[in-house]
């Protein structure tokens, strides 16, 4: 299980200087909602800023995360 503290700490760790906010959804710290505007964005895709979103949580994605519903945009 994860708190959505610690999920913003690992994606401002990767992306420094991006805003973030995670909410949990259901309060099982399992799906979570999360808003990330970084300056590492500036011209990427949406595919790849979400996919750097998802290399910063690493394994996580795989175990403790079941399920994010990602926004990003560039900062």
């Amino acid at each position: 299980m994860m708190e959505p503290d610690r999920i913003r700490e690992m994606l401002v760790a990767a992306l420094p200087g991006a805003d973030v906010d995670v909410k949990d959804l259901t309060g099982t710290k399992d799906h979570f909602q999360a808003t990330v505007v970084a300056p590492q964005f500036q011209g990427k895709s949406l595919i790849e800023q979400h996919q750097m979103v998802y290399r910063a949580l690493g394994d996580r994605m795989k175990a403790d995360i079941h399920a994010l519903a990602l926004t990003t945009r560039p900062k």
